[in-house]
């Protein structure tokens, strides 16, 4: 239980989370909510100067402490960045691998960089961040939060390199899970529905596709970004001291039928 307010598993006062592409979107979201439940929050994007980054929010300024810059597409930027974060908060708690990207087109004419960015970015992207960031959250005995997407539980159209990639960080995380148990580090996932963010503008501008989507979430409506940033929080607290491995679809209900 934290110690801070043994009465409160939600709260993360004397924790420090690490957010990747935590400027904008959903990842701002997710570093706003911890913060509100008192983590001392290192946010981190590609961007390299968020002040000049007209998508960065005013919510990700307000809620993240400190802010780095790093691609996951490089092994030693991430290890740079756990080692910044070690130097400014001098322990790292807890991580959430929300950077990722998307590319559309029909799977036979997609190109091979297209798709190779893609599982780069997303997949092992994500295992860069997991495996620089092991040491201290083996320290810390902390948790990991991946972020997965429905599509990596069921086939969508014209997102081949997407699907796959998200398909790869669901099994990522049992595997890590399963290994990682006996450090007593958690490592879970979650798998949203379509967001209004940035990454889905292009496909809310088109009214058909948004009619065609919405039918298939039972809830009738997109996810927020509060509802992952919650769903988030819940996996990372010690209110879920006791799940691992797990994936929580956050779909109103799209991977039930």
């Amino acid at each position: 239980m934290n110690p801070a307010h043994p009465e409160d598993p939600n709260r993360f006062d004397g924790r420090v989370a690490l957010v990747t592409g935590a400027a904008r979107g959903i990842g701002a979201r997710i570093a706003a909510t911890l913060a509100e439940r008192g983590a001392t929050v290192a946010g981190a994007d590609i961007a390299a100067d968020w002040a000049d980054d007209p998508a960065a929010t005013a919510e990700a300024a307000g809620a993240v402490h400190t802010r780095h810059r790093v691609d996951v597409r490089s092994a030693g930027s991430c290890r740079d960045l756990v080692a910044e974060v070690l130097d400014r908060h001098g322990r790292l708690d807890l991580l959430v691998n929300n950077a990722g990207v998307v590319r559309r087109g029909p799977a036979a004419t997609m190109s091979e960089d297209d798709f190779n960015t893609v599982l780069d970015v997303n997949l092992t992207g994500t295992f860069r961040m997991c495996q620089a960031a092991y040491p201290a959250l083996r320290d810390a005995r902390g948790a990991v939060v991946n972020l997965g997407s429905t599509n990596g539980h069921i086939a969508v159209l014209d997102t081949v390199g997407y699907c796959v990639s998200k398909a790869g960080v669901l099994h990522l995380t049992r595997v890590l899970a399963l290994e990682w148990a006996a450090d007593q580090v958690r490592v879970n996932a979650v798998g949203p529905t379509i967001v209004p963010t940035d990454m889905t503008t292009d496909v809310r501008g088109d009214a058909a596709y948004l009619a065609d989507k919405l039918a298939t979430i039972p809830l009738g409506r997109m996810a927020q970004p509060a509802d992952v940033a919650n769903a988030v929080a819940y996996l990372l607290s010690d209110a879920a001291a006791m799940v691992t491995g797990q994936t929580i679809f956050v779909d109103g209900g799209v991977t039930i039928h």
